[in-house]
C-alpha cells in the first residue's frame, strides 16, 4: 500500500511542478514581450529626435526655442526609456533563471516518478511471468 501512496504523492507533486513551470514560462513570455515594447517605444523617440532636429529653412527664432524645448523633453523621454529597457532586460533575465529553475525542479520530480513506474512495470511483467498458465489444451490425449 505504501507504494502506491509514494506513487500518488509524486504524481500530485508533477502535476504542481508542471503547473509552476507553465507559470514561469508564461512570466517569461510576457517579460519579452514587455522589452519588444520598451525598446520600440526607444526606438520611436529616437526618430521622432532625429526629425525634430533644427533645418535650414527654419529662421525663426520661436520656432528654434520651439524646437530645442521639443528635443530637451525627447531627451528625458529617450533616457527614461533607457532606464526601462534597462529594467526590462533585467525582468526578463530574472524570468529565464526562475523557467530554469522550475524545469529543474520539474525534471527532480519526473524521473523518480517515471523510475518507479519502471520498476512497477518490471514487477508486473515479472509476476505474470512466473504466473502458471491457465491454457487449456485442445483435445484430450488420445488413449490408443
Amino acid at each position: 500500500m505504501a507504494p502506491r501512496r509514494s506513487e500518488k504523492r509524486l504524481d500530485r507533486l508533477l502535476r504542481v511542478r508542471a503547473l509552476q513551470l507553465d507559470m514561469k514560462r508564461a512570466e517569461e513570455i510576457a517579460a519579452a514581450q514587455r522589452v519588444d515594447t520598451v525598446t520600440e517605444l526607444a526606438r520611436r523617440i529616437d526618430r521622432l529626435a532625429f526629425e525634430a532636429q533644427p533645418r535650414a529653412g527654419l529662421s525663426s527664432g520661436l520656432s528654434l526655442a520651439a524646437t530645442a524645448h521639443y528635443r530637451d523633453r525627447l531627451a528625458g523621454s529617450q533616457a527614461e526609456a533607457n532606464r526601462r529597457a534597462r529594467v526590462a532586460e533585467e525582468m526578463l533575465e530574472t524570468a529565464r533563471k526562475a523557467t530554469l529553475t522550475a524545469g529543474r525542479d520539474h525534471g527532480a520530480i519526473e524521473k523518480p516518478r517515471d523510475r518507479a513506474r519502471g520498476l512497477k512495470a518490471q514487477e508486473e511483467m515479472r509476476k505474470s511471468s512466473d504466473a502458471p498458465t491457465s491454457r487449456k489444451p485442445w483435445h484430450d490425449p488420445c488413449s490408443d
